[in-house]
Order: structure tokens, then C-alpha cells, then sequence
């Protein structure tokens, strides 16, 4: 003869499943333990973190060639402290981009450094600051990409403590994309 199960207990509760408490342990245990999880796993050391740097890097001055080629207008960056934005030329002058995927600013790691030449000479990088409206439109792109597709002769070169360098330049190419 089977068992049956009876529906409930002496106290007229059920007594199959977990009590709220029992639950709540158990999900404070699981939090508790993937914390400890997630600290310590391994942070980027330089090379991770550089190359992560650079690929973000190019796949934004790659962008903005392309969008130049299909507009058919001048785009630039402007570079700052650690981070830049693009403008596009217009019959006011240069204007900072407000839609589409160049309108986010291209930001670098704190831990990275960049150096960058235009046409032979190091940039002189000023600290980013809040800029008038009017400051924006005499504004001057360093690196100028231009419709026809052709990109100002400029080098970047990224550098990170733990890791070698790496260098950009106008063909938008890495020393190891060859």
C-alpha cells in the first residue's frame, strides 16, 4: 500500500517546502559567498588594460573615418587631458557632433597615458575643461578626418605601466595589424 502524504500537520500548517527564513539564509549565504568570489578575482594588469584602451581607441577614430567618407564632410578630434571629443565643420566653424555614435566623448584610463604628434610635433595636451559656446566654435580639431577619406599625418602612442607601448597613426592601423 502506497503512503500518502498528509496535507497538513498537527499545527494545521503544511509541512512540505522551506519556511521564509530558511530562504532567506540560504539567498544571504549565496551573496555573501559570490562577494568573496568576485574580490578576488584578478584586476587588468597593463597589457590587458592598454589593449582594451586601444581597440576602443581606434574603433572610434575607424568610426569617424567612415563617417566622413559617407557624409562627405570634415570631421575632427579634439583632444584634451585624457579624453576628446569629435566636431564636424561647418559654415560657423567647427561644431562639437551632438548625435549618433561620435557624439559620445572617447575617454582614456586614468592609467594610461598617451602621447600624440601631429605632422612631427608633440601635441601640447591642455588639461579638459568646461568650454563658453563661443570657445567651442573657434575650436580646432588636431586630427582632421577628412571626406575623401584621408586622415591628418598624425602618431599615437599608448603607454601603461607592465606593458609595452603601442602606436597608431594615420592608417589607423597597430604595429601588429600588418
Amino acid at each position: 500500500m502506497a503512503k500518502i502524504w498528509p496535507a497538513t500537520s498537527l499545527t494545521g500548517r503544511s509541512n512540505r517546502g522551506f519556511s521564509l527564513l530558511e530562504l532567506l539564509v540560504v539567498i544571504f549565504i549565496i551573496g555573501l559567498l559570490s562577494g568573496v568570489a568576485v574580490l578576488t578575482l584578478p584586476g587588468k594588469d597593463g597589457a590587458a588594460l592598454l589593449n582594451e584602451q586601444r581597440y576602443s581607441l581606434l574603433a572610434g577614430l575607424r568610426s569617424a573615418r567612415a563617417e566622413a567618407v559617407f557624409s562627405g564632410r570634415s570631421l575632427g578630434l579634439v583632444w584634451k587631458g585624457a579624453q576628446g571629443s569629435f566636431h564636424v565643420l561647418t559654415q560657423e566653424g567647427w561644431l562639437p557632433i551632438q548625435d549618433g555614435v561620435l557624439a559620445k566623448p572617447l575617454k582614456m584610463d586614468s592609467a594610461v597615458q598617451s602621447e600624440i604628434t601631429v605632422a612631427g610635433e608633440p601635441l601640447k595636451q591642455p588639461e579638459a575643461q568646461s568650454a563658453d559656446s563661443d570657445d567651442e566654435k573657434n575650436t580646432t580639431p588636431q586630427i582632421l578626418f577628412l571626406g575623401d577619406g584621408q586622415v591628418s599625418p598624425f602618431e599615437w602612442r599608448l603607454l601603461t605601466d607592465g606593458a609595452e607601448s603601442v602606436m597608431i597613426d594615420q592608417s589607423l592601423r597597430l604595429e601588429d595589424d600588418q
